[in-house]
């Protein structure tokens, strides 16, 4: 359908593992930056080398979620800057007493929409096209998209590095149509998801 058409991170996550930030409902930009601050210190302070651990920079916070991994745990995305490895990835964080620390665990995942919140972003994108050009209303994949199109499935979503989007496995129901299989582009919006059909 047209319509619907790192190893930093590993480093990272390891130093940060070893550096509380203060408590709060969910951590900030700001503790995250200076719990992986902290850490850096202590790495270098016991590291024998003598070379410092190159500097990591919390350059955005997207948002914190519960886990849907480890129910102590909330997963924050994150745009990070390290050398000349920028980008986008997902922090699990968890309370030790009235601190956070860092977990360190590779392929972190962010919790990925619901197949319901996702059907309900799709659906709010086509609005949202007929709003901004009334003609739309008679496009038949809009068309479908704002009645009868179901998500039945959604999986295997994957932060893409460079622009924090998700890139999700996805099936969906149009009825009197065999299932269709394909992969389709979210972003987080506030505490929902917002739906980027293809150009």
């Amino acid at each position: 359908m047209r319509y619907l058409a790192v190893p930093l991170l590993t480093t990272t996550l390891a130093l940060l593992a070893i550096s509380p930030a203060h408590a709060a409902s969910t951590p900030t930009k700001e503790q995250i930056q200076t719990a992986i601050d902290t850490a850096m210190e202590a790495a270098m302070a016991k590291s024998s080398s003598g070379v410092p651990p190159m500097p990591a920079r919390i350059t955005s916070l997207v948002s914190c979620r519960p886990s849907q991994e480890k129910p102590e745990e909330v997963a924050c995305l994150v745009g990070m800057s390290a050398g000349m490895r920028d980008g986008y990835t997902v922090l699990p964080l968890r309370l030790d007493g009235a601190n956070w620390v860092g977990v360190e665990r590779k392929g972190a995942q962010f919790p990925a929409p619901t197949p319901a919140e996702a059907q309900a972003a799709m659906r709010a994108a086509a609005e949202q096209m007929v709003a901004a050009n009334p003609d739309m209303a008679k496009d038949k994949e809009v068309q479908i998209t704002r009645t009868t199109l179901q998500v039945k499935t959604i999986k295997d979503c994957e932060v893409e590095r460079k622009s924090g989007h998700f890139q999700c496995s996805t099936t969906l129901s149009i009825p009197e149509q065999k299932d269709i299989n394909t992969e389709l582009k979210f972003a987080v919006d506030g505490a929902g998801w917002k739906f980027l059909p293809r150009k």
